[in-house]
């Protein structure tokens, strides 16, 4: 009985170790990223080319997370689903940011090219 408890428990407790350590496919993480990636396909992130290159590299770590993953090695298939998710949403940023630029000069542009008029001392617009 000795030499089960000498060989057996310390076997025991490895096995239940190597285990505990494993984690959960990184289902979340893969849900979110994809999420966000579709956020920024949708919003037009590939007309951006900052926003294109960032969107890209989170469907580059998209894929090296499921293949990660494929292997058993989950937690790091998670930390690249985090890096990927964080890729998207900038280039979701950059793109709105693109989008608000290009709106801001076109309505200085208008306003610019807009008749100008004059106002008058009692506060009525008069065309010169």
């Amino acid at each position: 009985m000795r030499w089960f408890k000498k060989f057996f428990l310390p076997l025991g407790w490895a096995v239940a170790a190597a285990c505990g350590s494993s984690s959960e496919a990184p289902t979340k993480q893969l849900s979110e990223s994809e999420a966000a990636v579709r956020a920024a396909t949708e919003l037009g992130a590939k007309a951006t080319p900052e926003a294109a290159l960032h969107l890209q590299m989170a469907k580059d770590r998209m894929q090296k997370a499921d293949a990660l993953s494929k292997k058993g090695d989950n937690d790091s298939a998670k930390a690249l689903l985090e890096e990927a998710k964080a890729d998207a949403e900038l280039a979701v940023v950059l793109t709105r940011a693109e989008q608000a630029t290009t709106e801001a000069s076109t309505a200085q542009h208008k306003l610019e090219s807009a008749p100008k008029t004059q106002t008058s001392s009692d506060g009525t617009s008069a065309a010169p």
